[in-house]
């Protein structure tokens, strides 16, 4: 078997739909019940996360992180603010782009996504 390079890996696991939601707000819970609270700025296809503006949550104590990096050997489970659709998160993950924010046009980012309309604001 060939091996791939990491952008047809990341494509093919579940690390697209992460990927795709870069941009938005996580809350990633770890081994060992820790937990990382952020804005997702990218994975890759080994689901190792980067995030910024984080509270980490260890063993009840919260500190501050301007960044922080998450391996993905580490993590249980990654929590979303809102509804994820799978689908368009794959779709911006291929085509490059980030999350829109959810408060500016969550409706219009949802219609253009799964319907795979180009929609143009006025």
């Amino acid at each position: 078997m060939e091996p791939r390079n990491e952008k047809e890996r990341l494509e093919s696991g579940c690390g697209a739909v992460l990927q795709g939601m870069a941009g938005k707000k996580v809350v990633v819970e770890l081994r060992g019940d820790n937990y990382v609270i952020g804005i997702l700025e990218r994975c890759d296809s080994n689901l190792n996360l980067y995030l910024k503006t984080v509270t980490v949550i260890r063993d009840s104590q919260k500190t501050e992180e301007e960044t922080y990096f998450v391996k993905g050997k580490h993590i249980r489970f990654v929590h979303f603010e809102h509804t994820v659709h799978p689908t368009a998160a794959i779709r911006r993950c291929i085509q490059g782009k980030q999350a829109v924010d959810q408060k500016k046009n969550r409706r219009l980012d949802q219609k253009q996504y799964d319907t795979g309309k180009k929609i143009i604001e006025e």
